[in-house]
């Protein structure tokens, strides 16, 4: 039975780039989420928002 065993070295720069990476997978669409709410806001006050009754 083959009994082989694979070792990684990792440098403490390469485990921080890591960590911000998986930092900005969760940040990022946060941020995405608060900025397209803004711009929603802001177009239905410009725009005015979706009112059923106008057509009726």
């Amino acid at each position: 039975m083959d009994n082989s065993a694979v070792n990684f070295s990792v440098s403490s720069g390469q485990v921080i780039v890591a960590l911000i990476f998986q930092m900005w997978l969760v940040i990022f669409p946060v941020i995405l989420m608060i900025k397209i709410n803004r711009l929603t806001r802001l177009w239905e006050e410009r725009f005015g928002g979706e009112e059923e009754d106008q057509h009726v």
